[in-house]
């Protein structure tokens, strides 16, 4: 999927500015944080060479990279995969069953919160 397509656009805006509204809030986000500020001063207080937190830091900035790289990917395939069960359920000539079949499975999708 090419870099500057709409879709890479929309995720940047909603995984940069809406994240991080979103992770401000939440509850098991901020306690994950917590829990990684105890670790960090764990290893300030173990008087390590700059060597040694240079490369812990290199391994933890591309563990970082690959965890952040997943969760775009996902939120690529599933938004990917919405986008195609609409454009499926929605020819350009629908009748007024296979409308009603979409506006079903539209509020589906909303009661299970993915709207």
């Amino acid at each position: 999927m090419e870099k500057d397509s709409t879709l890479y656009q929309l995720m940047d805006t909603r995984m940069n500015g809406v994240m991080n509204g979103i992770v401000s809030s939440d509850g098991e986000y901020q306690a994950i944080l917590r829990k990684s500020d105890v670790y960090s001063g764990e290893l300030d207080r173990m008087d390590l060479s700059k060597e040694i937190r240079l490369l812990i830091d290199r391994y933890v900035s591309e563990q970082n990279a690959l965890g952040s790289r997943f969760g775009m990917l996902a939120y690529l395939l599933g938004f990917s995969d919405c986008k195609a069960i609409f454009l499926r359920e929605m020819p350009a000539n629908r009748s007024k069953t296979n409308d009603h079949r979409v506006r079903s499975q539209y509020v589906s999708l909303r009661k299970k919160g993915l709207k």
